[in-house]
């Protein structure tokens, strides 16, 4: 299937790696964001893709913006990416609502307004991690946590098709921000050639972009039915391996394990969903995706 889809979010890290894969699969992609910034659009994707984009920038908290958007381009599919992470929804909350909710509920109810009824968009490992006494751990996943109910409903209402993708730890040429780019931030380190201890210790999901941007990609171009949320990929990693992939790729880094008691540990995952919905998933071992990224931040000059 190919056709007119909204990419929000487009921009950013995964934003761009999900449009290079939909504009290879022949989809007409219009591109929406704060600034119409298409610099990893092209570093990932070429001149020539990139070029192929329409762009339109405003602010997704804007019903008004929104709803233009949509009528200008009267999408068959949306890719909902756009949002703020964990340190901007901790440090300033109503900003973070103001994206991370309200612009989730423009998305939808534009969405709805001109005939699109199957919205993919970006929820979060953080809408599952929980303290021991039950309570989320960060206001981003109790955002994310909401905007995963709040499709629910809409479905149930309005008949609106949709799936929530949980990114965990997210690593890949062009990761710059968010509380989990620590993996990235130890690459370009070591790719660099200087010495860099790493800042937490973990047993969790690290996942290469490409194999995220594939689900949400799977997820809009293939016919979904009832409203759901799902993990991507259930393998869990620690940091010792992740140093170990990254000593087989740079054999000289000068990473070294965090030396503090910090520890992040992942919440049991689930993909039977998302695997039932489109199939086998197209998983990227730490070995592979730290070897890619590598080899894509030495052309790049270790970006």
């Amino acid at each position: 299937m190919t056709g007119s889809i909204i990419v929000t979010g487009t921009a950013g890290f995964i934003g761009s790696w999900v449009a290079k894969q939909l504009l290879e699969l022949g989809w007409s992609v219009t591109a929406f964001d704060r600034e119409a910034d298409d610099r990893k659009l092209r570093a990932n994707a070429g001149d020539e893709a990139a070029s192929r984009v329409t762009w339109h920038a405003g602010d997704i908290a804007n019903p008004d913006t929104v709803k233009a958007l949509f009528e200008a381009a009267r999408p068959d599919r949306v890719i909902h990416l756009a949002a703020v992470l964990i340190p901007v929804c901790r440090d300033t909350p109503v900003t973070g609502a103001l994206i991370d909710v309200i612009g989730h509920i423009n998305i939808f109810e534009a969405a709805h307004a001109v005939g699109c009824d199957q919205v993919v968009y970006a929820s979060s490992a953080a809408a599952t991690a929980r303290r021991g006494d039950g309570t989320l751990t960060t206001v981003y996943g109790s955002y994310k946590r909401w905007c995963e109910e709040f499709s629910a409903v809409r479905h149930h209402e309005r008949g609106t098709h949709s799936i929530g993708l949980r990114p965990a730890i997210v690593y890949g040429p062009g990761r710059e921000a968010g509380a989990t780019a620590f993996v990235n931030a130890a690459i370009t380190e070591a790719v660099a050639g200087r010495e860099h201890t790493l800042p937490t210790r973990w047993n969790h999901r690290v996942e290469h972009v490409e194999e995220v941007a594939d689900a949400f990609v799977r997820c809009a171009t293939t016919p979904i039915e009832g409203a759901h949320a799902s993990d991507i990929t259930t393998t869990n990693t620690n940091d010792e391996d992740f140093l170990a992939a990254l000593r087989q790729a740079i054999p000289d880094c000068r990473v070294d394990p965090a030396d503090s008691e910090s520890f992040r540990e992942a919440a049991p995952a689930d993909t039977s969903v998302l695997e039932g919905l489109i199939g086998p998933l197209h998983g990227i071992s730490l070995e592979e995706g730290v070897a890619r990224t590598v080899a894509v931040m030495r052309q790049s000059g270790g970006s």
